[in-house]
């Protein structure tokens, strides 16, 4: 009798913890699931308003209008056709994709917008007003910027890209950053490319 006990006792003990392992798998399993749809969610938008970037020349430089594009290493802002919300309506917005301070909160990689129809110009526009957090926490956030592939057909990447200097769009545009993630940083590193840029 007392050892059929002591077996009973021994396998309620397996039971336990049998479902408390399965229950924070699952917990587990459930944060990661959540945290790979905000990933896609976010991409998505960001693929959306980088590709709907447009050449419409509004600049004048030189008194001849070139198009508005700056690109840098830790920041984006051009001209897109389209909103990246999913608000009614549309016409032509001034599109930012930056990345936090990393020595200040909120961290994190953020969308701004505004109107090209502003009194003081699109020049001076900084695209951190009114910023809307894409993914929170996110850090290294980094762009590069491609004319397209080479005679050779390698794609060649710089820190930087001026429309009116370079007198367009660039091809493509590579985005970096790194989340957190359960088993460690996670590196999110994509490729987009604009259907009207490139020579």
């Amino acid at each position: 009798m007392i050892i059929s006990l002591s077996i009973l006792a021994a396998i309620s003990a397996f039971l336990v913890v049998a479902f408390r392992l399965t229950g924070t798998s699952m917990e587990r399993g459930g944060e990661e699931a959540a945290a790979m749809a905000r990933l896609r969610a976010g991409t998505e938008i960001l693929e959306r308003a980088i590709r709907s970037a447009d050449p419409l020349p509004i600049l004048p430089v030189e008194g001849i209008p070139v198009s508005y594009f700056r690109g840098e290493a830790g920041r984006i802002r051009f001209l897109s056709d389209g909103a990246p919300s999913s608000l009614s309506g549309g016409g032509y917005r001034l599109i930012s994709f930056h990345g936090g301070d990393p020595s200040r909160t909120p961290r994190g990689l953020f969308l701004s917008e505004a109107s090209p129809m502003r009194a003081e110009g699109v020049e001076g526009w900084e695209g951190t007003e009114k910023p809307r957090i894409l993914f929170p926490d996110a850090t290294e956030v980094t762009f590069s910027y491609s004319p397209g592939p080479t005679e050779e057909g390698k794609w060649e990447w710089v820190q930087g890209w001026d429309g009116s200097e370079n007198k367009g769009l660039p091809a493509a545009i590579r985005m970096e950053f790194v989340t957190p993630a359960e088993t460690g940083p996670r590196r999110t590193a994509l490729v987009v490319p604009i259907p009207a840029g490139g020579s």
